[in-house]
């Protein structure tokens, strides 16, 4: 018998978590007398900032190290998962986890029974907004707390890795027991207060674990592409076609591979308010995957598949409250915000205050201390075409 568990987690930002989740379970699974090891879907490379990766554990009971991981090891993939932790709610609205190969579910790989973990400030029913309809049931485990995104290769010591061991234990024991990781985190740190934290997630895990049936969920609406085998390539499968390119500027005109779609990067969104807008360029100019397109009427769109949430564009915008960083987790499409703004100007206003709430979230200049939240400035609506400075552009 074999137990996998996949841990999903972002490029970069996460991958120590990831990895040091993916051990621990080898280390507490060796100390109960099983045999298991740990792999990850990319190495160093190519991880791409933000993007969503995979660690997998593997567990056996009953076979030697060599029958593990002649199964196990060979792949890049597994066809199925006993427990997937998601260490990253956003994650939820789908993953592109290996290549480009399309926008896959997060509980693509969790069987019949098995379960899906989520470090989530979310409930069960707005977690099911974005997952896709399963042919059988399984379960959804929610662990309060939010996403553990650090600056590049930083660990963030903020017992996410403990609870998250305390949550797979509780989601299922026959891979570790909530005992053996409790022993495990004494021997190893010293410090009860880390056991302590995997078994209080462990009891509020128990505590969050829903049955979802094959009625709960959403059709998947991505198209899963089918790669063309070798023969099936131009001048008998040696010529592999260019991208196309376009360079023009207008609506929806941007030079940027249309093809590469990193919108599953993203825990955040932005958000802009066009009535503040001054038309000074630099969101335009600065965004780093050209997700910014240009306007009939000089304001800047946002074509949010390629957006990669990296704020570049609020940390530049020179006027309060126009473009701002909201949770990507409130918004179910990627329709055009200029559009919605063009049909009803006073309903855009009104919805992107909502979205955007109260809070605004900030980022320390120093690596790895996470997010700051302060109270937002209320900003009124300029519709009646009032004249605004213009920005000072250095």
């Amino acid at each position: 018998m074999i137990k996998r568990v996949e841990v999903n987690y972002r490029g970069i930002f996460q991958k120590n978590l990831g990895k040091y989740i993916g051990s621990d379970i080898v280390m507490i699974a060796s100390r109960m007398g099983k045999v298991a090891f740990s792999n990850g879907r990319y190495s160093d490379s190519p991880e791409r900032n933000g993007i969503p990766c995979k660690y997998f554990a593997f567990v056996s009971p009953d076979l030697s190290e060599e029958e593990l991981e002649a199964e196990c090891g060979a792949k890049m993939d597994i066809d199925e998962a006993d427990v997937s932790l998601v260490v990253d709610d956003s994650m939820v609205k789908g993953v592109e986890p290996w290549g480009w190969h399309g926008v896959r579910a997060i509980n693509e790989k969790v069987r019949e029974k098995g379960g899906l973990v989520v470090i989530t400030r979310k409930d069960h029913n707005d977690l099911l907004k974005f997952v896709a309809r399963k042919p059988f049931t399984y379960r959804l485990a929610t662990l309060e707390g939010d996403a553990s995104l650090s600056g590049m290769w930083v660990f963030k010591d903020d017992l996410t890795r403990e609870r998250c061991l305390g949550a797979i234990a509780a989601v299922d024991p026959g891979i570790i027991s909530i005992g053996a990781v409790e022993e495990y985190l004494l021997d190893k740190t010293k410090e009860k207060y880390r056991a302590d934290a995997a078994r209080e997630a462990y009891d509020a895990t128990l505590r969050n674990t829903k049955m979802v049936s094959q009625q709960e969920g959403i059709d998947w609406p991505y198209k899963i592409p089918e790669l063309p085998k070798w023969h099936e390539f131009e001048e008998g499968g040696v010529v592999v076609p260019a991208v196309p390119r376009a360079f023009e500027i207008g609506p929806r005109g941007q030079a940027r591979n249309e093809m590469f779609k990193r919108g599953t990067s993203k825990t955040q969104r932005p958000v802009v308010r066009f009535d503040l807008c001054i038309k000074c360029t630099l969101c335009w100019l600065d965004c780093p995957d050209g997700c910014f397109d240009p306007t009939d009427d000089g304001l800047y769109d946002i074509h949010y598949e390629y957006c990669t949430g990296c704020h570049k564009c609020a940390a530049v915008c020179p006027e309060t409250e126009c473009i701002v960083m909201v949770d990507e987790l409130q918004f179910e499409d990627n329709s055009s915000p200029w559009e919605h703004h063009k049909r009803d100007p006073e309903g855009y206003i009104k919805w992107a205050e909502e979205k955007k709430g109260n809070q605004r979230v900030h980022y320390s200049h120093v690596t790895g201390e996470g997010m700051e939240f302060q109270e937002a400035t209320t900003v009124p609506a300029n519709l009646e075409g009032k004249p605004k400075r213009r920005a000072k552009v250095k």
